[in-house]
């Protein structure tokens, strides 16, 4: 019977030191994909501000701001890659924010009619889109770290989803 307490008491306390060093991990995850969508988010709100810029511009000046428009755009689609593979593709939270974060760089997705929509309506529009995307990614972020506080959670979770997929 002792033996039996005390096999039962290692493998409780390695499950614990187990459960405890993916918490620090979820954490980690947790604290630098909020700074990748922050930074990300700030990116593309620049690249936002000076596309806007450039289409009222004229052509000189067209000129001279299209290799930083580029440059910006670039810079927040390897931010945006980086973020991506942090999620699992099937991560259907994931992937709904991704989508959200992606549509930052998308001109034509703040108005249904993106060109007949002037200056500050487009801004503004475009502000309502990020908006929601920090919702979103302050619920998913808020999720985990639920899930990392309470790791019990996490395999009530996982015991839900393979439920889920019978």
């Amino acid at each position: 019977m002792t033996t039996f307490i005390t096999v039962f008491i290692a493998v409780f306390v390695a499950i614990m030191a187990r459960e405890l060093k993916i918490s620090e991990f979820r954490q980690a995850w947790i604290n630098s994909l909020r700074d990748e969508i922050s930074e990300f988010t700030s990116k593309a709100h620049e690249w936002m501000q000076l596309y806007l810029d450039f289409n009222s511009a004229d052509q000189d000046a067209k000129e001279e701001t299209y290799p930083k428009l580029n440059t910006l755009k670039y810079d927040s689609y390897r931010l945006l890659r980086k973020i991506q593979m942090r999620f699992h593709p099937d991560d259907i939270a994931g992937n709904k924010l991704l989508a959200s974060l992606e549509d930052l760089l998308d001109p034509a997705k703040p108005a249904a009619d993106p060109i007949n929509l002037k200056g500050d309506n487009r801004y503004s529009a475009w502000r309502t889109l990020a908006d929601q995307a920090i919702v979103e990614a302050r619920q998913l972020l808020k999720e985990e770290w639920e899930t990392t506080k309470n790791p019990w959670r996490r395999i009530w979770r996982k015991l839900v989803s393979m439920r889920r997929q019978r």
